[in-house]
């Protein structure tokens, strides 16, 4: 089957956003692939250069995004939808949110645990719960950005028998400047799962340059370019899983 990733120039504003990632799905949608996936905090303007205020972010942009991933859902079918992340309120605190979509229904949501430092001066709260979600094409994990520098947390979603792991990430002015995937090319050897790393343009130096990422290597990465684009891969699944279990033999 086929995954594709957008990776994204983040605009100006929310509504650029939104329209720019709406062309990459349906773009991404005429190539058949089984899922679609989107960066951290797709729709927040300027790259995060002003994460500052949590409770404004969320008022300004949570609930056009998850309309818009509603809509957009509803408009692929079948392919399920990684929704990048949003800033979502839930009982007084903001979470930084993954979703996951299908025919416009919202299928599961995962609270990202491990915000930086930034997020948490600006409101962010830490989720709990490692989320796991069963569909047709197989088991997908939902981690985001700085989760999978937690060994404990990526051993955990392993445990619950995910073998695609979705990583949307948006690598900040702080972030240590990466060459290639390092810790990701880890977490597939390591734990036989695919790895769906998607950032965005701005992040592309920093670490943050989307790329699918299977046990055995790298399936595809984006260029430097300064621009939306699409990557679509195959995800042998029968292959995955004979590595799997070898890797539990071992």
């Amino acid at each position: 089957m086929k995954a594709s990733i957008l990776h994204m120039e983040i605009r100006p504003n929310l509504d650029t956003n939104l329209k720019a990632a709406k062309t990459a799905i349906l773009k991404a949608a005429k190539q058949n692939p089984a899922l679609i996936a989107l960066p951290e905090y797709f729709t927040v303007p300027n790259c995060m250069a002003d994460f500052t205020n949590a409770a404004k972010i969320s008022q300004e942009t949570c609930t056009k995004t998850l309309d818009f991933l509603q809509e957009a859902s509803t408009l692929i079918g079948n392919i399920y939808l990684l929704g990048g992340t949003v800033l979502q309120e839930d009982s007084g605190k903001y979470y930084n949110t993954s979703t996951l979509w299908r025919n416009g229904t919202l299928l599961a949501k995962y609270k990202k645990i491990n915000p930086i430092q930034a997020e948490i001066n600006a409101g962010v709260a830490r989720g709990e719960q490692p989320v796991a979600v069963e569909t047709e094409i197989g088991k997908i994990g939902l981690l985001v950005c700085a989760d999978s520098f937690d060994p404990v947390l990526v051993k955990k979603v392993a445990q619950l028998s995910a073998e695609i792991v979705s990583l949307p990430v948006a690598a900040m002015g702080s972030h240590p400047i990466v060459k290639g995937h390092p810790l990701t090319e880890g977490i597939a050897r390591d734990y036989g799962v695919f790895v769906l790393k998607v950032g965005n343009v701005c992040s592309n130096m920093r670490g943050g340059r989307s790329a699918i990422i299977a046990p055995w290597g790298i399936l595809g990465e984006v260029t430097d370019a300064p621009e939306d684009s699409v990557l679509t891969a195959e995800l042998d699944m029968e292959r995955l899983r004979e590595y799997r279990k070898k890797l539990s033999k071992s």
